[in-house]
């Protein structure tokens, strides 16, 4: 009895280590980054991304406010998040341009994530608030 429950203890063990390290590789690099962007202001910021990789621009926003975003680049688009506390809502997936009211009960942080669509793509990204 207690070698059988050793083995497949064993069997078990090693089939989900096996499974976390698979799941583990697919998730893509995230490099997150806190901006302030002024009203009335235009925003400009240059980078580059990899396949696979994303780089996240968080900013604070209000009810009511208009966001625009541009961003200048062959291989890289960009998706926006709007962050509710533990609630997050897509707004915006693969584009190259975005531009969209806050909700009136919005209080939160919008979130746009940069991503390549080549191998390693250069970036401008353009962000108006007003």
């Amino acid at each position: 009895m207690r070698k059988t429950f050793l083995l497949l203890f064993a069997i078990c063990l090693s089939a989900w280590m096996m499974t976390g390290e698979v799941s583990a590789q697919s998730y893509n690099r995230v490099s997150e980054k806190n901006i302030k962007v002024v009203r009335g202001k235009k925003l400009v910021l240059t980078g580059a991304v990899r396949d696979g990789d994303e780089v996240v621009y968080r900013f604070r926003a209000r009810a009511g406010q208009r966001i625009t975003v541009k961003i200048i680049g062959r291989d890289a688009d960009f998706s926006v998040h709007l962050n509710y506390g533990l609630d997050v809502e897509s707004v915006a997936q693969d584009t190259k341009s975005w531009s969209g009211t806050m909700p009136p009960e919005f209080n939160g942080h919008c979130e746009i994530g940069v991503h390549s669509t080549y191998k390693v793509a250069d970036y401008r990204l353009e962000i108006s608030l007003k």
